[in-house]
């Protein structure tokens, strides 16, 4: 068999195929990566009738385990798509390692059973399930609901610490034990001195709409405002007020009507979808990138780019939820950020 091609000397050449017999790589052997994620937009709607036709070829149970759509972002930490749940459907009771949150975008009435607690979805909730915690998903409403699936897939594959699913033992829901809005009492702001965690990395919670809307309009009237990113609140962690995951945290913001705002840039991707509302977000300052979004519409910007947010409505607010994997880059030192 013949060696490809190569300018390096042939004491070199032995030196690294000796290296590739025994698995061995010399330093000065890598060659500096230079693929880099892309900021990229998806617009809701094109997806949303691909999720609709999706109901019709796969089917929950006899096709998949659960009817997922992805959105190819490019992360190699966070995994982001679409699920949808037709009325009269339910995915299996599950748990794995991977840590998930759900936004829901569409529908209502549907729910989500966390280690026996049924939260129902409505638009603009966020729920989370840390890792190794119980959950399924039951629609007996009236109508398809849909949310966004995100996930820390990426780190914890890396990790080797992936296990995908392991399924309810007792059958395909898991009992409900906990009434609605079990979590929210006892992990709220008057609760137990001491907090029993269940999962490896928290608790599930069920983060309402009309209160982050509300927190984001008192915010407003108190004048307080980020330069960078407007009106903004974090999705705190229930029990000790950390990040809302170890690997993962959630943010709500509000751009006034006609608000542009200033630049900036971090480590850490970043990853939006417009809950109402049109405007547009810059990513990098030469050869800018201009995602302009609509409501509904998803996009991600990169780590390290620099990025500004601009309302492209005159008269009405806009809003946008993210998720960002800057917790792990502050654990580890890495976390790094620059105005303009």
């Amino acid at each position: 068999m013949s060696t490809p091609a190569t300018n390096e000397p042939r004491d070199r050449q032995q030196l690294h195929s000796k290296f590739a017999e025994l698995g061995l790589r010399g330093y000065w052997q890598n060659e500096r990566n230079t693929q880099r994620m892309e900021p990229k937009l998806w617009r809701w709607k094109e997806i949303l009738p691909v999720l609709m036709e999706t109901t019709e070829v796969i089917r929950i149970g006899p096709d998949a385990f659960r009817r997922n759509v992805g959105l190819q972002t490019g992360s190699k930490t966070l995994a982001m798509g679409f699920q949808i749940v037709l009325p009269g459907e339910a995915a299996a009771a599950h748990r794995h390692t991977n840590t998930a949150l759900r936004f829901v975008v569409a529908g209502g009435g549907a729910y989500t059973t966390s280690n026996g607690e049924p939260m129902v979805m409505e638009p603009g909730d966020l729920l989370i399930q840390p890792n190794w915690v119980w959950h399924d998903h039951v629609n007996n409403s009236k109508e398809p609901i849909i949310w966004i699936d995100a996930l820390d897939a990426g780190v914890v594959g890396f990790l080797d610490a992936h296990i995908f699913r392991e399924e309810w033992a007792e059958g395909k829901q898991q009992p409900l034990t906990r009434g609605h809005g079990a979590s929210r009492r006892l992990y709220g702001s008057a609760r137990q001195p001491k907090v029993d965690y269940q999962g490896a990395a928290g608790v599930p919670y069920h983060y309402k709409w009309n209160e982050a809307l509300e927190a984001l309009k008192e915010l407003a009237e108190q004048g307080i405002s980020d330069p960078y990113d407007g009106l903004y609140v974090e999705y705190k962690n229930p029990v000790d007020g950390s990040h809302t995951f170890l690997t993962m945290t959630c943010y709500l913001q509000m751009l006034q009507p006609g608000q542009e705002t200033r630049y900036h840039r971090h480590t850490g991707t970043a990853m939006y979808h417009t809950v109402q509302g049109r405007g547009v977000t810059i990513v990098d300052k030469n050869n800018p990138v201009e995602l302009q979004w609509d409501e509904h519409d998803s996009y991600t910007v990169p780590s390290w780019r620099w990025h500004a947010h601009k309302n492209l409505s005159q008269t009405e607010p806009a809003i946008l939820f993210s998720f960002t994997d800057r917790p792990l880059l502050q654990m580890t030192g890495l976390d790094r950020e620059e105005n303009g």
